[in-house]
């Protein structure tokens, strides 16, 4: 079956999808609006999306909350300080969202701070 004329084209790529199996309102956006986003800041956002799940539940909803409402409105200096918070493992982490850690570095410690609000 082909889409109606009316229908909005299919993306060539996969989109994040949301709580129950739908593409998350971000990636809809990416795709089906006028933003002058492409192709590839949305699969940028999927990996992100997907290195966002993690092994503790609460740390899964903090971070996607966060890559949902925040990361759109970081800087390219702060997305990259994101990317390598996701590289800490879970334990630590969750203690630095918690705050009952800080991380070391400075450009982490910021990111952090953003995802606590």
């Amino acid at each position: 079956m082909g889409e109606s004329p009316l229908s909005p084209p299919s993306p060539s790529f996969p989109l994040p999808e949301g709580e129950e199996g739908e593409p998350s309102a971000l990636a809809r956006d990416l795709v089906h609006s006028g933003a002058s986003r492409s192709a590839q800041d949305a699969r940028q956002y999927d990996r992100l999306r997907w290195r966002c799940r993690r092994g503790l539940l609460e740390l899964d909803v903090v971070l996607k909350n966060f890559l949902d409402q925040g990361y759109a409105f970081l800087t390219p200096a702060e997305q990259e300080a994101f990317d390598k918070l996701l590289a800490v493992p879970d334990n630590i982490l969750w203690a630095y969202v918690q705050g009952s850690e800080n991380p070391p570095e400075k450009e982490l410690r910021q990111i952090v701070s953003k995802i606590r609000k």
